[in-house]
């Protein structure tokens, strides 16, 4: 934990765990959805259509506008693929999860994210400040992943 927890932090750390339950509501709201659309892609549209409406609707309120092009040509090419990695993520949490059930879908999930986060942080790849494995962070990562096991677990 950081040395210095200011309310800064805190209300971080509150909006990480709101994420997460979020992340936890977000298959079984999709797919009722789903269950009511002809196609589990049906339903991710109309996610993401509606997600993008929300969006629109905020942008308009608080007058920001769009980013200039000029700002857009210095992207790398991989910082385009966030709207595919959030369709990939709702799609296949339409077609798996459900199956799953919310705790099994969520534990695999965090074990996907903790693992590539540990690379991303090692190597510094895709703009995160590097940061060496250690052998806490290994063990850490290795209970995390004991916990998904035992949940897997019938």
């Amino acid at each position: 934990m950081d040395k210095e927890f200011g309310l800064m932090t805190l209300i971080g750390v509150l909006l990480a765990v709101g994420a997460g339950c979020v992340m936890a509501l977000q298959p079984a709201v999709n797919g009722r959805l789903a269950s009511q659309c002809g196609h589990p892609l049906q339903a991710s549209l109309i996610s993401f259509g509606t997600g993008f409406l929300a969006l629109l609707a905020v942008c308009l309120m608080l007058g920001v506008g769009a980013p200039s092009p000029a700002r857009l040509s210095t992207l790398p090419w991989w910082a385009w693929g966030g709207g595919l990695l959030g369709t990939y993520m709702v799609t296949i949490s339409l077609l798996i999860a459900p199956q799953l059930g919310a705790t099994r879908w969520l534990v695999l999930v965090l074990a996907g994210q903790i693992t590539l986060s540990l690379m991303l942080d090692h190597f510094g790849w895709l703009g995160f400040a590097q940061q060496s494995l250690s052998w806490r962070r290994i063990v850490g990562v290795a209970l995390l992943l004991l916990g998904v096991l035992l949940v897997m677990r019938r």
